[in-house]
């Protein structure tokens, strides 16, 4: 008999989860905020002068994971989504000699 989660957004930050100090610093013209609701597609651009991040973020979004935002919470992730992190994490590691994998 638990009483269902009740979500209350913050009168001070707007639910962006950041101080206005914190929001005020830009990069690129954006907020660390603006920056984790990107999705993944535009976050490809956004950082393509950023070979690591841009390597990471394009391995996402060739598996089909363009459009979840950057700072979208694992928990909200479906099952396959998921699995698809789970597959471009592996695809990202550095490669071995003999490496085969098997997706069904």
């Amino acid at each position: 008999n638990f009483l269902p989660d009740v979500w209350i957004t913050c009168d001070v930050c707007h639910g962006k989860r950041y101080t206005r100090e914190c929001l005020e610093v830009t990069w690129k013209g954006k907020n660390i905020h603006e920056i984790l609701e990107m999705p993944i597609g535009e976050a490809v651009e956004f950082f393509g002068n950023h070979r690591k991040i841009f390597r990471t973020l394009d391995t996402l979004r060739a598996v089909g994971l363009s459009y979840v935002r950057l700072g979208q919470p694992a928990t909200t992730l479906s099952g396959g989504e998921a699995q698809r992190v789970k597959l471009a994490s592996e695809l990202r590691r550095p490669p071995t000699k003999h490496t085969v994998y098997i997706l069904d």
